[in-house]
C-alpha cells in the first residue's frame, strides 16, 4: 500500500527536524499506529533519515570513526 497520506516534502522536513507543529504530531501518531500505513510511512521515512545522516557524516565526519 503506498500511503501518500504526507508528502514526500513533509517527510523530508520531519526528518530534518524542520516540521513543526500539527504536521509533524500527524506524522509521529501516524507512525505509531500498529497499520499497514503506518509501516509504509516508516520506510519512507527512513530513507530520508538515512539520507540525512550519510549527508552530514560526509560534511562533518562521523567523529566515532578512530581512522578520521
Amino acid at each position: 500500500m503506498k500511503s501518500k497520506r504526507f508528502s514526500d516534502e513533509d517527510l523530508m522536513k520531519f526528518a530534518d527536524g524542520e516540521l513543526k507543529g500539527g504536521k509533524a504530531m500527524d506524522i509521529l501518531t501516524a507512525i505509531l499506529e500498529d497499520t499497514p500505513e503506518a509501516t509504509d510511512i516508516a520506510k519512507r521515512l527512513a530513507v530520508f533519515t538515512s539520507t540525512r545522516n550519510a549527508l552530514i557524516n560526509s560534511v562533518v565526519g562521523n567523529k566515532n570513526d578512530p581512522k578520521q
